[in-house]
């Protein structure tokens, strides 16, 4: 089974993440996670340029059978190569062109691409990688821009990314997610309730 990245050291993810606020307009949108990589299933530091494999490809196109009976009228996508096929794959349905968002990215760890990850830590800031403080911070940025306008009347807005910004979203949010809404290619609804936010599987 391919390995979750909401375990080792998210905890202090979540804690740099509530740092700080996420203004957000919509009462609410959609988000989803990339299908699966052969990174995801042997547990490696993967490039920008990670394809999906074909599990994955069947994960994201499951997906977007899903969302196709789902009110999506705009999507904002990672251009890393495996959130931006799944985007890719989700908007055909609505005949909709995903607009980039290159500030929700993965997390980039560039002098590990390519190693097991098995000793993965959101906490460790390895050398010659992305600090886990930028990456929170730029991922802050990038969500707080894709939702910083209401979608077309009647409509939502898909995201689509990595489990990394699901995990910096969710605690911005204040959401503690079940491990299985973290899985590959799972659609999410996030939705304002009251002063908080609520977050539930789409199609389950």
């Amino acid at each position: 089974m391919a390995r979750m990245f909401w375990q080792a050291g998210a905890d202090r993810l979540a804690e740099v993440a509530r740092s700080a606020a996420l203004p957000v307009v919509p009462s609410s949108f959609i988000f989803l996670r990339h299908g699966e990589t052969d990174g995801n299933l042997k547990g490696l530091y993967q490039r920008e340029d990670q394809p999906l494999n074909d599990t994955g490809e069947a994960q994201a196109a499951a997906a977007a059978r899903i969302l196709a009976g789902e009110p999506v009228g705009e999507i904002v996508a990672s251009p890393m190569a495996r959130a931006w096929r799944t985007a890719s794959l989700a908007a055909e349905p609505h005949a909709l062109a995903p607009q980039p968002e290159h500030r929700i990215r993965e997390r980039v760890f560039t002098a590990l691409f390519g190693q097991p990850n098995h000793d993965f830590d959101w906490g460790r800031d390895p050398p010659g990688c992305e600090t886990l403080g930028e990456f929170v911070s730029r991922v802050r940025s990038g969500l707080a821009d894709a939702l910083a306008t209401d979608a077309p009347a009647g409509r939502e807005r898909l995201v689509v990314a990595h489990g990394g910004v699901l995990l910096v979203l969710s605690a911005l949010l204040e959401i503690d997610l079940h491990a299985d809404l973290h899985r590959n290619a799972t659609p999410l609804r996030f939705r304002r309730a009251g002063n908080g936010w609520t977050a539930e599987r789409i199609g389950a």
